[in-house]
């Protein structure tokens, strides 16, 4: 979905159209209108069904449409927003100059505290709501600390330093008893880890991060305390400085003022305040203790399904954003590989290697698998990384058709009168096209090569799709007298009840299985794969023998036929003619 966008549109318009901004900076401040808009911006855009476009998708057009009307929509909704926020402000501006809370009095600073903490709970910052109030109090507050310097009159017990120093110790909610309630009695990481991390912040009287972290926002069970505790805290200290136990405040501290520190300073210097100011700590402790508890295990024991919910939800939004990514990427990166191969058509060329699988018994008797190559403009080899483009355009049978013709076109240099196969692998794609059997037999033709020196190889792969098809063209091409084998064997899922049901002439035992040979148990597997063949009646194929030992093993499993560096590597068609001739003139020699 695309809400943060319009969200954040929202906010920032309504804000700055009513102005909603911290003073300091300019940007936009309130939670309360964040929380609003964040929800209309959802509700809006998941009515609407509205995802990032795809332009790959046939309804790119129409949906483009839609976003767009949506839009239009959409800021007509912020404008009517914008003016109902206009006409809630000017009720609360209309409210706030008849209100009679007086934060100098006990009653009204029952009501100042209760409606700070109140406001608090829902997200709303009540200093700035209360504004007017606050102003007053601080004057207030300053005129009689003045006159009680000059000997004019005594000191009020409630001020704005009472409310800074008492009643907001780690933040609104007294935030330091709950804090220290976390840590406490906590038996949740989460909320440990929460608590230690809020910490420095509390120590200034910022509490943002347990308000919206824990959260007491929007919390039933947590805002009673987060309420409460301030009230209590607010009789309690009342009562202390009533009696003559602590002095007065005699100063307005800074709000970020260090808990304790700030005790100490605003009863004129007395240990009797950060001691009153430890007693409002543990008397929240208390008030908070079983609401936290209460919440907390009522946490535990949904935590499981939480957490399974909120890794179904994050596996959703990864998958989401994952299709989202891979569906532009993908776009881009089809057009960049269909350039790619479209200058490999036109500048270098598509060459043929080819690697010898030697008898061991019968030199004579001599086969090629053939690879396909690609030389730039400057005649450098380049690897074969090529094939994977070929495949993201789905363009396998294209390139399949090309390297049959260039085999084709090769192989009747190659002494195929006396029995010299070439092997051709093509893919899954490929083996599975109703028109592969009609279009080799075609180019077999048109070349007037006989179809006994072509071996189609096919992977794994092919004959674990158990295809209907691909048994059809398997069939059809060793009718025609095509040998078929089945390559890299051993390297994925393929077992011997897939080789059963497919009638190959050859199946070619991965290098994997040979790399296992050093422990006794790999030694006992590719010697029961050396009888495959009394099982199938196919011919087997040893590929990757690198060292001489590897050759004796597997001549030792009674394997005749090998394929790899030991014997000679891929090599060019001229090389691969005078491998031929040379192989050749040893046989005449033993």
């Amino acid at each position: 979905m695309i809400v943060a966008p319009y969200a954040l549109a929202m906010f920032v318009m309504i804000s700055l159209a009513n102005g909603l901004v911290a003073g300091h900076n300019g940007l936009p401040n309130n939670p309360l209108v964040a929380l609003l808009t964040a929800g209309v911006a959802t509700a809006s855009c998941v009515s609407f069904r509205l995802y990032p476009l795809n332009p790959s998708r046939v309804d790119f057009v129409s949906a483009l449409y839609k976003q767009v009307a949506h839009f239009f929509g959409f800021l007509l909704l912020t404008m009517a927003f914008s003016a109902l926020t206009k006409t809630i402000i000017a009720y609360g501006d209309k409210y706030r100059d008849l209100s009679v809370i007086d934060p100098l009095t006990f009653d009204g600073g029952m009501a100042y505290v209760f409606l700070l903490g109140l406001l608090g709970s829902v997200g709303i910052n009540g200093h700035n709501f209360l504004f007017r109030a606050k102003q007053q109090l601080f004057e207030d507050t300053q005129l009689n600390i003045a006159a009680w310097e000059a000997g004019e009159a005594s000191l009020n017990v409630l001020g704005q330093g009472f409310y800074d120093a008492f009643l907001a110790i780690g933040g609104s909610g007294n935030a330091l008893s709950l804090l220290c309630c976390i840590l406490l009695f906590s038996k949740d990481r989460r909320h440990t880890i929460l608590a230690l991390s809020a910490l420095p912040l509390v120590m200034f009287n910022i509490n943002e991060l347990l308000l919206f972290g824990l959260p007491i926002v929007f919390n039933p069970t947590l805002i009673i305390p987060f309420i409460l505790v301030p009230i209590v805290s607010f009789v309690v200290v009342y009562g202390v400085m009533s009696i003559g136990w602590v002095n007065p405040v005699s100063t307005i501290v800074d709000w970020m003022t260090p808990p304790f520190l700030s005790g100490y300073w605003a009863t004129q210097n007395s240990l009797g305040g950060v001691v009153l100011q430890l007693v409002v700590v543990g008397v929240g402790i208390l008030i908070y203790r079983p609401f936290y508890l209460h919440y907390a295990g009522r946490s535990s024991i949904d935590d499981r399904a939480i957490l399974r919910k909120s890794e179904i939800e994050n596996s959703t939004l990864k998958s989401f954003l994952g299709d989202v990514n891979n569906s532009m990427g993908g776009y881009i990166s089809k057009h960049e590989v269909s350039h790619r191969v479209s200058r490999m058509l036109s500048q270098g060329e598509f060459v043929m290697f080819y690697q010898p699988q030697v008898n061991l018994n019968n030199p004579k008797h001599i086969a090629f698998e053939s690879l396909v190559r690609y030389k730039d403009v400057n005649g450098n080899l380049q690897p074969p990384t090529f094939i994977s483009d070929f495949q993201q355009l789905d363009a396998m049978w294209q390139l399949d058709q090309m390297v049959i013709d260039l085999v084709l076109t090769d192989i009747k240099q190659f002494p195929i009168a006396k029995g010299c196969k070439v092997g051709v692998n093509i893919c899954v794609d490929t083996v599975s096209n109703p028109k592969i059997v009609d279009y080799i037999a075609e180019r077999l033709t048109y070349y007037g090569v006989p179809a006994t020196a072509l071996e189609i190889e096919i992977t794994e792969e092919a004959i674990l799709e158990d295809h209907t098809q691909i048994t059809a063209n398997i069939n059809a091409l060793q009718n025609l007298g095509v040998k078929v084998a089945i390559d890299d064997f051993g390297a994925g899922y393929a077992s011997f009840s897939h080789l059963l049901k497919f009638n190959f002439d050859k199946v070619k035992l991965d290098r994997s299985l040979l790399l296992n040979v050093q422990e006794e148990r790999g030694q006992n597997l590719y010697q029961l794969l050396g009888k495959i063949s009394e099982v199938t009646g196919c011919a087997l194929v040893a590929e990757g023998v690198e060292t001489e030992h590897e050759k004796v093993f597997v001549e030792s499993c009674g394997i005749e036929t090998c394929q790899g560096y030991y014997f000679a590597r891929p090599m060019p068609l001229d090389e691969a003619i005078v491998w031929t001739q040379t192989a050749e003139s040893a046989s005449k020699v033993v």
